[in-house]
């Protein structure tokens, strides 16, 4: 059942009316299918949430989404918990999470609600999953609404819960453009984390980006980095690929990796 308290429009909302239309008609994967071709296969994989191993909590533990779009990361997270909710501030938005999870028997609930003003009890959740890009509005995203939305999710997790969250790097190489909305440093991150209230934290770098994050690389593990790359297959060969292994090498030992790697995700627990 869908919780609406906010109904905003977005750029994506034909779109959206009809893939729910659809998805009824047809199916939500075959609504997928016809509404977004070129993303189908992204939107519909479970991989998008290969995240959640990196975690130790029990299959009954309560896990909040926030800004998850299409619901891929709900979607997979509710294979595997029991308890998961879906938060988008757009009503079509959730309500297209809600009918993917009816027709999957995901243990998914859909709620469309402000971010800011959640409707949820403080304290009841066990890890909180936060897309920045998707949370931070594409007009006027500033440092300040980033950090009035992490410390509205920490208010939400239980003492040992834990936040993970997405970004991108505002100094990551190669450069992807400045259009998807706010980005901090390394060190902006920490320190935003710090300020809403989080303990200790952990970075990773996605190596294959946000969007498949099967390969999580510790940033403060300059030994596993240097492990990966030795025994990594580039996909270029000869003395182009000895020369990049040699500079990701170099980047490992010096902390520059750290500090280039174009997306992070982050693990904070709840202080």
């Amino acid at each position: 059942m869908i919780a609406q308290s906010v109904r905003q429009a977005c750029p994506s909302e034909k779109d959206l009316l009809d893939a729910n239309r659809l998805a009824q008609q047809i199916g939500w994967q075959a609504a997928i299918g016809r509404i977004l071709p070129e993303r189908a296969d992204l939107v519909c994989a479970p991989r998008r949430a290969d995240f959640q191993y990196l975690w130790d909590l029990p299959t009954d533990a309560f896990v909040l989404s926030a800004g998850d779009d299409w619901g891929a990361i709900a979607a997979a997270l509710g294979r595997h918990f029991a308890h998961v909710t879906a938060v988008e501030d757009v009503f079509e938005r959730a309500r297209f999470i809600d009918i993917r999870a009816r027709q999957t028997n995901a243990a998914v609930e859909a709620l469309c609600a402000d971010l800011l003003f959640l409707p949820l009890a403080p304290g009841q959740f066990d890890a909180v999953v936060l897309n920045a890009g998707l949370a931070c509005p594409a007009n006027g995203a500033t440092r300040d609404f980033l950090l009035r939305l992490l410390r509205s999710l920490r208010d939400l997790l239980k003492p040992s819960g834990f936040l993970c969250l997405n970004a991108r790097n505002r100094w990551g190489w190669p450069p992807r453009g400045s259009g998807r909305g706010f980005t901090l440093s390394l060190a902006g991150y920490r320190q935003l984390l710090r300020e809403a209230g989080f303990g200790a934290v952990r970075a990773f770098h996605p190596w294959d980006g946000s969007e498949h994050p099967g390969v999580l690389l510790p940033l403060d593990h300059a030994g596993a980095l240097i492990h990966y790359i030795e025994f990594k297959d580039f996909p270029i060969s000869g003395w182009r690929g000895e020369a990049k292994r040699l500079a990701l090498r170099a980047a490992a030992r010096t902390g520059l990796w750290a500090y280039l790697a174009p997306e992070f995700m982050f693990l904070a627990e709840n202080a």
